[in-house]
């Protein structure tokens, strides 16, 4: 059996046997791990601080046939304010999900992980966790492979676009001309648009002060996280949580 280091951010977890823990680990060389954390839920184990949900550790972890096996961790990041705060540890519970079903198994992306690792720290002090939660889901989305155009109408290639609308089966945005092309496509208006150009064009970090009206946050979500479920086939068992406590 090999034995490897590597950094990794813990973005899954479940309890197995009465003290063992297995993680999912997302890291820039292997991408998805599973490793199991032996006797990480007693009292004093040198493990528990370094495998919470969010940390940022480095793992020295042992080969196994089915799972790896955490030998130690040191932690580097613990993330605590999102833990300790239910809206934040809602979204970043639901970021981790997104980010487990789009990624395939041992699939490294450094660029994917240094994206979610900036995500974390950006969701301790974000203001909006809803325009946070958008400019979450299409970047993520067009790191994955996955970005919608909307610079022009995706049917016809149209710059003009005067009405618009979103299409996620076809993967952008629809001229009024093409709109026919699909029935379930969603109208949104240019300001949206405009936004969404900007989560894309812009960097994470750059998008923290945008300030939206409730109207355009409603229209950014239904024509976004459309596209994201449409992508992803699935509707994440989070999200379900984190539509609860935004009701409160």
């Amino acid at each position: 059996m090999g034995v490897y280091t590597t950094e990794a951010i813990v973005v899954g977890y479940r309890d197995f046997r009465e003290a063992d823990r297995i993680l999912t680990l997302f890291s820039p060389e292997r991408g998805k791990i599973h490793a199991v954390a032996r006797g990480v839920r007693q009292p004093r184990s040198p493990l528990m601080a370094g495998t919470q949900l969010f940390s940022y550790s480095k793992f020295l972890l042992v080969e196994g046939k089915n799972l790896d096996s955490v030998s130690q961790c040191e932690l580097k990041e613990s993330f605590f304010k999102i833990r300790e705060d239910l809206d934040r540890m809602a979204y970043g519970a639901y970021f981790a999900e997104l980010l487990r079903i789009s990624t395939r198994e041992c699939e490294k992306s450094e660029e994917v992980f240094r994206f979610f690792l900036k995500t974390l720290f950006l969701l301790e002090v974000w203001e909006d966790l809803k325009i946070m939660a958008r400019t979450f889901e299409l970047k993520l989305m067009a790191l994955q492979g996955f970005k919608p155009q909307i610079f022009c109408c995706v049917n016809c290639g149209g710059k003009g676009l005067e009405k618009v609308w979103f299409s996620s089966i076809l993967g952008g945005t629809l001229c009024e001309k093409c709109k026919s092309k699909d029935n379930k496509a969603i109208k949104i208006s240019k300001e949206a648009l405009s936004v969404m150009r900007q989560i894309l064009k812009k960097r994470f970090e750059e998008l923290i002060e945008l300030k939206l009206s409730e109207d355009i946050k409603n229209e950014l979500k239904e024509a976004i996280l459309d596209f994201v479920l449409h992508q992803l086939e699935r509707k994440p068992r989070t999200l379900c949580f984190l539509e609860e406590i935004s009701m409160l």
